[in-house]
């Protein structure tokens, strides 16, 4: 089943890998300029790639005009700018967990914080979040603690929404039966709202850390010198489309990497919750 599955995926990436090939033929070669709409992957990899090399990030980027691309360089500028961005998803969803499920519990179960605050959270949370990236840009003025604080933003108001939804799911008659043998609103709380919300939470953390990709490359975009989004920027500035799309599959590899390993922890964290075979 296994072999079956990677084999899948197998042709999967492979049909991507042609498709990608084949709109390099038909869409770059009615251009004049073919390498900046629709590289061929050959060029992505053999000429784009150890170009990387030549970029400059100890003043925000530049080309430094080296002689000899690398494949050691390119990995070196890659590295570098890949440990920030991650840095950055790193801080930004974790703070917004915490934040948003401390805010949804507080909104479900505490009545006078849900009367004070509920307005202003439900407004808050119907404003598009990509259209305050300039708004924190400017308020921060582009730093890491910038783009931090606004992916925590989004993100806490998504688990804000899921947490309190999954709590006011958690069957009633579950509560009942703990309040019968003795227990306190904090022991029903702790023994049975928190592990019945965990699996909903779950699921939401995964679209959570998809969020935070989009939303630290949005505000890489704007207003900061150092990361993969500026470094996509850059590139489109000199129209290196053959760079962007090195950058770009960088910026996949890892977002796909932090999906497959947080399934993978959340799985454990979760294998009491039965499932379905298949």
């Amino acid at each position: 089943m296994r072999l079956h599955r990677l084999a899948v995926s197998a042709l999967g990436c492979l049909a991507l890998v042609a498709a990608w090939e084949i709109g390099a033929y038909v869409v770059g070669g009615r251009s004049a300029n073919p390498e900046i709409v629709w590289p061929h992957l050959s060029d992505v990899l053999g000429e784009a790639l150890p170009a990387l090399a030549g970029v400059d990030t100890t003043g925000g980027q530049q080309l430094t005009g080296v002689a000899d691309p690398s494949l050691s360089g390119a990995a070196r500028v890659l590295g570098e700018q890949a440990l920030v961005t991650t840095l950055r998803v790193l801080g930004g969803t974790a703070l917004g967990m915490v934040a948003g499920v401390a805010l949804g519990f507080l909104l479900a179960t505490a009545g006078w914080f849900r009367r004070t605050f509920s307005p202003v959270l439900q407004t808050l949370r119907q404003v598009p979040l990509f259209a305050l990236t300039l708004l924190f840009v400017i308020w921060f003025g582009g730093t890491t603690t910038g783009i931090v604080v606004f992916v925590a933003f989004g993100t806490g108001l998504m688990m804000m929404v899921a947490t309190q939804e999954a709590i006011a799911s958690v069957p009633a008659v579950h509560v009942t039966y703990a309040r019968t043998l003795g227990a306190t609103r904090a022991d029903v709380l702790r023994t049975v709202v928190a592990p019945a919300i965990v699996p909903q939470l779950a699921a939401t953390t995964l679209v959570v850390v998809g969020l935070a990709w989009a939303m630290v490359m949005a505000a890489e975009f704007l207003g900061t010198q150092q990361g993969l989004g500026r470094l996509i920027l850059f590139f489109q500035m000199f129209q290196l489309t053959d760079r962007m799309v090195v950058v770009a599959g960088v910026l996949t590899v890892l977002a796909v990497a932090s999906q497959l390993v947080l399934t993978q922890v959340l799985a454990r964290l979760t294998r009491w919750v039965p499932r379905e075979n298949g």
